[in-house]
C-alpha cells in the first residue's frame, strides 16, 4: 500500500462530505448531492462518464508515446457557450457507471500501457473518481494522476489533493469577470482561478519530467485558449502569470478555437481565431520571456 493510497483512503470521507451541501467547486451551490439533489453541474450522486481512452491529444509530457489514460466526465461546473466538447460538457451525454466499473476501466487503461491516469473535468465527480482508484489494481496505483481542469477550483479541495494529484493541468480562461460571466456563466472566475493556480503551484511546483522518457512526473502545465476579439484577455493573463508564477512555468498556448455550440450565434465568437491574432500572442509570449511553452501551428489544419 503506497502513501497515495493511504491519503485517499483517509480523505475520501471528507471528499464525499463536500457533496452533502455541495462545495466541490467555487459556486458552492449547497445542494445535497448525496441525496441526489442536482447541482449547477447537473450532477447528483451518480458518476456519469462520457468516454475513456488512451488519449494522444495532450501535451507531449502527458501523452508520451502510449497515451494518457483519460477519463472524460459528463457535465461541468462552467457553461462555456463555445465549448468544443459541448455534447458531454453542456448537454450531458454519457453513461452512468458504477464505482466498480470505473475501477475496471482504470485497470484496462493501465494494461494498455498509458503513462498516467488523466481526470478530465473532474471537479464535480472527484469523490467518485477517487473511490474507484482505491478499487483499482497495483498497476494503476503506480501511475501519476493528472488533474485536468478548467482552473475553477477551491483552495480547500486543492489542499485535500496535496499528495494525491501529481500533475495539475488547469486553464487560465479569462482576465475579467465580465467575459467569464458572459461566455462561461461564471461570475468570480478570475479571482477563483488565480487563487487556484497559485495553490496548485504551491502544491506541485514547476513541471518535472523523467530524464530518459520526457514524461511528466509532477508539477503543472497551464493552458490558455486564445479567443477571438481578445475575449480571453490574453496579455493580462500572461502578465499575471509572469508576475505571480514566473517565466519558468510551463505554458500551453492554444489556437484551436473554432465556433461551436452557442458561439455560432454570437457575433464576437462566430468566426475562427485569425492567424494574425495568434501570431501576435506568440510574439508577446517571447517578449515576456516565458521559457517553457507549447504552441500550435496556426497554418496547419486544425492548428495542430
Amino acid at each position: 500500500m503506497n502513501e497515495k493510497y493511504k491519503l485517499i483512503e483517509e480523505r475520501l470521507p471528507k471528499f464525499y462530505a463536500l457533496m452533502e451541501s455541495c462545495r466541490l467547486c467555487p459556486r458552492k451551490c449547497g445542494v445535497n448531492r448525496l441525496n441526489n439533489e442536482i447541482g449547477y453541474c447537473k450532477t447528483g450522486k451518480d458518476l456519469k462518464i462520457a468516454s475513456w481512452a488512451d488519449h494522444r491529444g495532450e501535451e507531449p509530457p502527458i501523452s508520451g508515446t502510449k497515451g494518457s489514460g483519460a477519463i472524460f466526465s459528463s457535465n461541468c461546473t462552467l457553461s462555456c457557450c463555445f465549448c468544443q466538447n459541448y455534447p458531454f460538457s453542456q448537454l450531458g451525454n454519457g453513461s452512468i457507471i458504477t464505482i466498480k466499473k470505473l475501477a475496471e476501466i482504470y485497470d484496462l487503461l493501465a494494461k494498455k500501457g498509458v503513462h498516467n491516469i488523466n481526470w478530465v473535468t473532474p471537479t464535480h465527480v472527484l469523490p467518485m473518481l477517487l473511490d474507484a482508484w482505491l478499487l483499482a489494481g497495483d498497476a494503476v496505483h503506480k501511475l501519476p494522476i493528472v488533474y485536468n481542469c478548467s482552473g475553477y477550483e477551491t483552495p480547500e479541495v486543492l489542499e485535500m489533493l496535496d499528495g494525491i494529484a501529481d500533475i495539475f493541468l488547469p486553464d487560465i480562461k479569462y482576465a475579467d469577470n465580465h467575459s467569464a460571466t458572459s461566455f462561461s456563466g461564471c461570475p468570480g472566475y478570475v479571482e477563483a482561478n488565480r487563487a487556484a493556480l497559485k495553490k496548485m503551484h504551491e502544491i506541485a511546483g514547476y513541471l518535472k519530467t523523467d530524464f530518459e522518457t520526457g514524461l511528466a512526473t509532477k508539477g503543472m502545465i497551464i493552458r490558455h485558449l486564445v479567443l477571438p476579439n481578445d475575449i480571453s484577455g490574453t496579455e493580462n493573463c500572461l502578465r499575471w502569470l509572469k508576475a505571480e508564477l514566473g517565466t519558468d512555468i510551463h505554458l500551453s498556448v492554444m489556437c484551436q478555437y473554432f465556433p461551436a455550440y452557442k458561439a455560432l450565434e454570437n457575433d464576437l465568437l462566430n468566426k475562427p481565431l485569425p492567424d494574425s491574432e495568434y501570431v501576435r500572442v506568440l510574439d508577446l509570449v517571447e517578449e515576456l520571456g516565458f521559457e517553457n511553452v507549447w504552441a500550435q501551428d496556426p497554418f496547419e489544419p486544425g492548428g495542430a
